[in-house]
């Protein structure tokens, strides 16, 4: 069996690194269930799974009941294409919430799987098979990605049509060596007939799609656009520039169709929501040099680092767009780990092109193989340990199946949402109760007795809205901090009050609680006003 593997991988390694993709991530699909963080659910699945439920959350569809005039500064392109995916569930009767999302990670899953086949296929035409190997391997196997790759993440999901883009160059000889000289009119002229083919059309429009997912790509796109000219290639860069903003634009046809005829409103929205908001997540300038090693594990991400910073000459067309991304973002206020995400293929790519070409001149390596041997061996398994972890990573646990169990009871009017805790982060992922009403939050701060006699009054208010905001027939209690008192209190409004069920925290948000205080691992009591 030993040997039929190593043949395998010595004639077909492509496709022994996708099924071992397949079936790491088709673990995940099973087992990292929840959400990681706020937007991979309440900024993708709760949006477009309320749409395709006949739901317009938080009225960001406008109507002539809401005359909303602006849209929310976010691109509803990608939302747009979870949408059709849950309304065909729905038409399909796949109508429960958690077997919709078996299926929604499942299609990212394929998603995922293009994205290491167009890393092995530029690598291989850029270098030879043993780095188009190495370099597919390591992507693939990245413990944190294959978590993310079954995630409703735009910064996994706008790889697809970011690498594909970047395969039709590479695969129809659009991007060569760096040529260093002057640039001439008569030279970029003259390249017209030879380098603008449709290739490149189609290269430029898949790269415009990819922005319309992630607006911070469009440094992908302008970037390569100008290596084309610092190559001499003036009207390749014309061309593509002129065709990825066409692709782009389609994104964001919404505009046009829902919001007065006027371009680009999510995209001045987000810029101008961006300036406002730039210090809410604080970083040191270089946070995502070492996030590099969050993703990649030492010490081998401080090779691939080094290589891929040497193959700036070499491999221009690849190397600037991603460095100038890493780069932008290096120098933006806003740092969250997730945000290089986008970038971290083309690390992966030329960090094992330049380590390879250093370590073959290299006296010091040569004469140190069994080091070197050492350092991978030590990378693979910290990777090994990471990845097992990851691909049974179910977070959120206690939120998510504290929903499933009110859709699993059917009878849900609404909720009050009870936490012990003064801060608001009482946001409940109502997608998996098929309860679609606002609910009503109360912390240790807010006056309950008030907001019970406004409950009445409030819900006809809402519902003259065209919002459905009914009296509630369960209470959800956040952590069990002063239980019996705050459950005492509830009853003094509602003396019917009886338990239900109790939900606890999944093993990784208590390890996550353990790392850092500051991540809760809530325990959630459900109780039924009868």
């Amino acid at each position: 069996m030993k040997m039929k593997l190593a043949q395998w991988w010595d004639e077909k390694p492509l496709v022994v690194i996708l099924s071992l993709a397949f079936v790491v991530r088709l673990i995940a699909v099973f087992f990292a269930k929840g959400y990681l963080m706020h937007d991979d659910h309440f900024l993708t699945v709760e949006i477009s799974g309320g749409w395709a439920n006949g739901y317009n959350y938080s009225n960001w569809i406008p109507t002539v009941e809401n005359q909303r005039e602006h849209p929310e500064p976010i691109s509803f392109f990608y939302l747009g294409g979870l949408y059709f995916i849950f309304k065909s569930l729905i038409a399909m009767g796949i109508e429960n919430p958690q077997i919709q999302m078996y299926l929604m990670r499942f299609i990212h899953l394929l998603l995922s799987l293009g994205v290491i086949y167009w890393v092995y296929q530029i690598t291989l035409r850029i270098s030879n098979l043993k780095s188009a190997r190495t370099v597919a391997l390591v992507f693939a196997m990245i413990a944190m990605l294959n978590n993310f790759a079954v995630r409703n993440l735009v910064e996994m999901v706008c790889q697809v049509p970011l690498l594909l883009g970047f395969y039709l160059l590479v695969k129809h000889q659009l991007i060569r060596p760096t040529t260093w000289g002057k640039w001439t009119f008569q030279e970029g002229y003259s390249d017209l007939g030879k380098t603008i083919r449709w290739p490149l059309i189609l290269a430029a429009l898949i790269m415009g799609l990819s922005v319309g997912i992630r607006y911070q790509t469009v440094l992908f796109a302008a970037l390569v656009g100008f290596v084309f000219v610092v190559q001499r290639q003036f009207w390749s860069g014309v061309v593509f520039g002129v065709f990825s903003f066409l692709g782009f634009f389609l994104t964001q046809i919404d505009d046009i169709l829902l919001w007065g005829g006027e371009p680009f409103q999510h995209l001045t929205g987000y810029i101008e929501y961006n300036k406002k908001n730039s210090a809410n997540y604080p970083g040191a300038p270089f946070t995502y040099v070492s996030l590099v090693g969050f993703y990649i594990l030492p010490p081998i991400s401080l090779f691939l680092l080094f290589g891929f910073l040497r193959t700036w000459r070499k491999h221009l067309m690849l190397f600037l767009p991603a460095f100038g991304f890493l780069l932008f973002h290096i120098l933006f206020p806003n740092k969250q780990e997730r945000f290089i995400v986008p970038m971290i293929p083309f690390m992966v790519m030329l960090g094992v092109l330049g380590w390879n070409e250093w370590v073959a001149q290299s006296t010091f390596w040569k004469n140190r193989t069994k080091l070197l041997n050492a350092c991978w061996t030590t990378f693979w398994a910290l990777n090994t340990v990471v990845l097992c972890v990851m691909i049974f990573t179910y977070s959120k646990k206690a939120r998510v199946e504290a929903m499933e169990y009110l859709y699993d009871q059917g009878d849900v009017k609404n909720m009050i949402v009870e936490f012990s805790h003064s801060e608001n982060s009482s946001m409940m992922p109502v997608f998996y109760s098929d309860s679609w009403r606002l609910y009503y939050t109360v912390s240790k701060k807010m006056d309950w007795e008030h907001l019970v006699d406004i409950m009445p009054n409030n819900a006809k208010l809402m519902q003259d809205k065209n919002v459905t905001k009914p009296e509630p027939n369960y209470v959800i209690f956040l952590e069990d901090i002063d239980l019996d008192k705050r459950v005492e209190r509830v009853k003094k409004s509602f003396p019917t009050l009886i338990f239900e069920k109790k939900v606890e925290a999944g093993w990784f948000d208590q390890l996550l609680h353990q790392m850092n205080p500051r991540n809760r691992a809530e325990e959630i009591f459900i109780y039924k006003i009868n």
